[in-house]
């Protein structure tokens, strides 16, 4: 039986049929559109915008699942012992599987925030089981993020990257350096005759090497809302602390420059398709430059689950109309099923010949994407400069991470794309 998405799509795809036939058979006549015809175009550009409507939703609902299903504690070997994690798998029930970490019994689960707020405040009232975490990971370098709260904000930080809802997967890393298989190619069948030689097609492999770079980061936090949150709420402090991290991670997984201490990211890996458009780039003034990369990612081979741009394409791309009636084009059908997810880490001031506005767009088959991250990190709490300059508490993270792809084919850039 098809899914939701599945209806909600073909309805969309009917409904579009209707309204091109409609324009097709007044340009074929070479006439306008009668009043009848006109009514009867409005009403499948309705019926299109509310199926596009309700996709959105729906792919909402799930997404809100997977998230929910990345912070639920599994009940036991639901989480596969393979050594990368999905989006929907979470880094905190990897852990505890392989025995980071012993969930306490008939408690409620260690909080970040009350961790928090025991390091700075020294009041540990309620916060029993966080105080006996925190023994023993004051460091010269800070405090030791214990494992089952850094995991806990590790999968937050990875709820709120664009990349990891496009796909990418999650590579845990316990040492500084991850080597990971891949193949590279699975050579090609043949058909042989009796008593012929068989024609070796071996597959080959090589490997990735995951460096775990550091990422410092500043995260300040108002005095207000360290004291106004209420404390049986959880994460508020741990979300605001994750989402900094965040946008770093998803800027240096697009984009980071491979020069040491950064990782390198998709746009700078070698064996990326990058697609110019002319010598200082070009407006976009309809969809080709998507249909033209989700084309050229399944000439790879691969199938494209998403394409990442920055919110100022999808706003030119949402202004655009039909010549005739002036009303909203729908996306085309050889987009349906691709979301195209809006990301403030893609730069809309790139230079491109004397053009000084370009940007880019990024399609990919994105489980190609392998995020490495070390599943502990370190806080150093800085106590008198903010404090004194603007009221904040203020915390020097350190979280090391690395960018690899699977399979670099697997991914396309547009470069060049003004608006």
């Amino acid at each position: 039986m098809p899914s939701l998405l599945d209806q909600l799509r073909e309805q969309r795809a009917a409904a579009r049929i209707v309204a091109d036939a409609i324009l097709e058979r007044a340009a074929t006549e070479s006439r306008d559109l009668s009043a009848d015809e006109v009514q009867q175009f409005q009403a499948q550009v309705v019926a299109q915008r509310e199926a596009d409507d309700a996709i959105e939703a729906e792919r909402d609902r799930e997404l809100a699942e997977l998230r929910a299903a990345a912070t639920r504690r599994p009940a036991g070997p639901a989480v596969p012992r393979e050594p990368v994690l999905t989006r929907e798998q979470s880094v905190e029930a990897w852990a505890q599987q392989r025995g980071l970490f012993e969930p306490p019994e008939g408690e409620r689960p260690p909080s970040f925030d009350r961790y928090l707020r025991g390091i700075v405040t020294g009041n540990w009232d309620g916060a029993e089981h966080e105080r006996a975490l925190s023994e023993g990971t004051l460091t010269a370098g800070g405090h030791l993020v214990p494992v089952p709260l850094s995991a806990r904000v590790i999968d937050l930080a990875r709820n709120q990257m664009q990349v990891m809802r496009a796909g990418a997967v999650t590579v845990p890393m316990t040492a500084a350096t991850l080597k990971l298989a891949r193949l590279t190619s699975e050579g090609t069948p043949a058909w042989k005759s009796e008593n012929a030689a068989i024609t070796d097609a071996d597959m080959v492999f090589d490997s990735v090497t995951f460096t775990a770079r550091t990422l410092v980061r500043l995260v300040k936090l108002s005095v207000e809302l360290f004291d106004d949150a209420d404390p049986s709420s959880e994460d508020v402090i741990a979300r605001s602390f994750a989402g900094q991290v965040a946008l770093e991670l998803d800027r240096v997984a697009l984009r980071g420059t491979g020069t040491p201490p950064e990782p390198r990211g998709v746009v700078n890996q070698t064996g990326v398709t990058l697609t110019t458009h002319g010598a200082n780039g070009a407006l976009i003034t309809n969809y080709d430059f998507h249909l033209d990369a989700v084309g050229a990612v399944r000439a790879a081979n691969f199938e494209p689950n998403a394409q990442i741009q920055a919110p100022r394409t999808a706003t030119s791309l949402s202004k655009l109309k039909e010549a005739t009636t002036n009303a909203y084009l729908a996306p085309p059908a050889g987009l349906a099923g691709i979301p195209r997810l809006n990301s403030k880490q893609v730069p809309i001031t790139l230079t491109v010949g004397t053009s000084t506005d370009c940007s880019e767009i990024y399609t990919a088959d994105w489980s190609n994407l392998l995020v490495g991250i070390r599943t502990d990190f370190q806080l150093l709490f800085l106590r008198e400069r903010f404090i004194a300059d603007a009221l904040q508490y203020a915390f020097l993270a350190y979280l090391r991470a690395d960018i690899q792809l699977a399979q670099p084919t697997a991914f396309v850039v547009d470069t060049g794309v003004r608006t």
